[in-house]
């Protein structure tokens, strides 16, 4: 399932797959985040959807966005805050992520991205469980929305879970935001 995921992602055209990335814009706009919250994006690789138009409107609208960050291979990821003009590193898998010198932070919101999902919270990823570890010592912490990000072509039937894997609350498209029941 992950490869033919991968593929039919990569398969995007590119003109859309910018034009998708401003859609994004209003549709989180109508999730009416609440002012002050900490935000987590991703630093999109390859044919992830690119929400750094995303990032720079929440900045920009006052958020604290913050970028994860990998450290361990069997550790839960943390945060750390990202700014326009920082200047990002290079981390484990190649994943552009802010450095030591940049602020921990705890989202209240996280944004991150898919192969594949399904209207049930579903989330299909590329198997590390870095999300799924990362997640589940979050909401031990307390009530975050968690939003799962791609391209409304990824929607699948359904994604098979495992007891480790965490679901989504939120999934959102170039189309729509599907808020999972």
């Amino acid at each position: 399932m992950r490869l033919n995921a991968v593929r039919k992602r990569s398969e995007i055209a590119s003109d859309y797959a910018a034009l998708s990335a401003e859609k994004l814009i209003p549709l989180v706009k109508e999730m009416q985040i609440p002012a002050g919250k900490a935000v987590s994006a991703y630093w999109p690789m390859k044919s992830e959807m690119d929400v750094r138009p995303l990032m720079r409107f929440l900045y920009e609208a006052g958020y604290t966005v913050c970028l994860p960050v990998t450290t361990k291979k069997d550790e839960p990821m943390l945060f750390r805050r990202w700014t326009p003009d920082e200047q990002l590193v290079v981390g484990m898998y190649g994943v552009e992520q802010p450095d030591e010198k940049c602020a921990p932070v705890v989202p209240d919101v996280l944004f991150l991205p898919l192969l594949a999902f399904d209207r049930r919270g579903g989330r299909l990823g590329y198997g590390g469980g870095f999300y799924d570890r990362t997640l589940k010592l979050l909401r031990k912490k307390g009530r975050h929305l968690i939003a799962g990000v791609g391209f409304a072509m990824q929607e699948v039937d359904s994604v098979p879970l495992e007891d480790t894997d965490e679901t989504l609350d939120v999934i959102l498209t170039e189309k729509e935001v599907i808020r999972v029941s």
